[in-house]
Parts: structure tokens; sequence; C-alpha cells
């Protein structure tokens, strides 16, 4: 599988994402430390600087694996809420304290909370997981507050000639031999070796937020460009008040969403 956009009949290949995730569930945390060789958590901490979280702040980590993020963000004071498609991750994540009854099962585009509840929507490392990216970016503005922030954290191309030969050669060899012996599929890292290689420029990923109505967009690249850091702004202009209500009834009932 490569990259594709596509806003129209994603869910054959959703359920195909889905499924590889849960296989490699086991191994994940690992992989990533010793793929990354640990780096991952610097680029996550420089994230949550940026997110700037403060206590009085609801924020939504979408795509959260075992929520590597969502500790971050909780360790801020700010309330979180760790959504991601695969029931597997989530159970992991809540095994491993990373993430507590504040869950959600449920798909990025289809976001199972009222308009305007977050102050704050994340993602790391799985917005390229996310075929239908247009669909997906509308449902952040949706859920946001007006004024509030959306960030997201993704690997990139490298623009340097050497760097990006050398890194391409990691990506097809290292990196599926390397995680798929670790969480005992090289074929879902491989697919992921892809995706790194076929998704979006930076550049056309600013575009789609400006379309769905963002602004103040930037993106950041870091470690020669092998990670960028997105940002964006929903206007304050659309004014409607901050909705806890239904946030609330989920921290009454403390469910996980399916």
């Amino acid at each position: 599988m490569r990259y594709i956009i596509d806003n129209k009949n994603p869910n054959a290949r959703k359920q195909q994402i889905r499924t590889m995730f849960d296989s490699i569930v086991e191994g994940y945390d690992r992989a990533n430390r010793i793929l990354s060789l640990g780096i991952d958590k610097i680029w996550r901490k420089k994230m949550i600087h940026q997110i700037d979280c403060k206590s009085n702040d609801v924020v939504l980590d979408v795509c959260c694996g075992t929520g590597d993020l969502s500790k971050l963000i909780r360790s801020t004071g700010a309330r979180v809420i760790s959504l991601d498609f695969s029931s597997a991750m989530i159970k992991k994540g809540i095994k491993n304290g990373n993430i507590d009854d504040m869950a959600a099962v449920a798909d990025a585009s289809r976001l199972p909370f009222k308009e305007a509840t977050f102050t704050r929507v994340c993602v790391s490392f799985g917005i390229r997981n996310i075929p239908d990216i247009d669909i997906f970016l509308g449902e952040v503005f949706r859920v946001l507050q007006p004024g509030g922030m959306f960030v997201a954290l993704e690997f990139t191309r490298p623009r340097n000639t050497v760097v990006r030969l050398l890194y391409f050669l990691y990506l097809y060899t290292f990196l599926p031999i390397i995680g798929g012996i670790i969480a005992g599929n090289i074929k879902a890292y491989r697919y992921l070796s892809k995706t790194i290689h076929t998704f979006i420029d930076p550049p056309s990923l600013l575009a789609i937020q400006e379309k769905h109505g963002f602004i103040e967009i930037k993106c950041n690249s870091m470690t020669l460009s092998i990670v960028t850091a997105y940002s964006s702004i929903k206007p304050k202009s659309l004014s409607s008040p901050l909705s806890l209500q239904h946030l609330n009834r989920l921290q009454h009932n403390r469910v996980i969403i399916h």
C-alpha cells in the first residue's frame, strides 16, 4: 500500500490499516524507540512545547496509538481524550498507564464529539494513515473551539539530496527488517516506510488546512527535516461557547466509545 488521498471510499483501506496496527501492538513501542534511536521522545516534547497546554485546556489526541503524547499532555495539567481506531492500541496504552479512562475508539474522520469541544487537537505520526484527510481536517475544524489550535507532527522527506538518499535507504532496508522482527510483521513496516516516502509534502498539507479555514498556518522542520511540526488556528471570529457538556458526560460515565 502507498499513501493515496481518498475522500470518497476510504473504508476498506481503513480496515486494512486498523488490522495492521492491531497486529503490531505488542512490539510497537519498543520498535519506535529502537528505530528512532529514542529521538521520537524529543520530538514529542518539542511538540508539547508548541502546543503550550494550560490546566484549563481540553485536548484531543487523535491517532494516539499507545498514548505517548497523551501522557505528556496530561503532565501539563490539561484534560485529554485519547482517540484511536485500534482498540488494541488503546487497551495497550491503558495497560501501560499512558492512557486513562478518558479514551475513545473511533474513526478520526468521524469524531464522536460536539462542535467546539476542544481547545487543542493534536496528532503525532498518524495523519499519514488517514486516507480521507480532507474529511478529517474538516472534523478537526468542527470540534475545535474558535481560537483553538491544531498541531500535527509527521515524518517528511529530507530536503538535502545526500540525507534524502541515505534516509530512503534506511526506510526500505533497515526499518522494515528491524521493525518487522521486533513487532512480528515485516509487511506492516514496509507499508509504514512507503507512507513516509509517499505522504503529501508540507506545502500541500498547509494548503489543505488553509482550504478548510485554518489561519496562522505554520510548519517547522526538525532533525534534518526528517520530521515536521505543523500548527494552525481556528479563527476566533467563529464565536461559539466552549461546550464541555458532552466531555463531562464522557468523564462521568468513564467509558470507551466503540
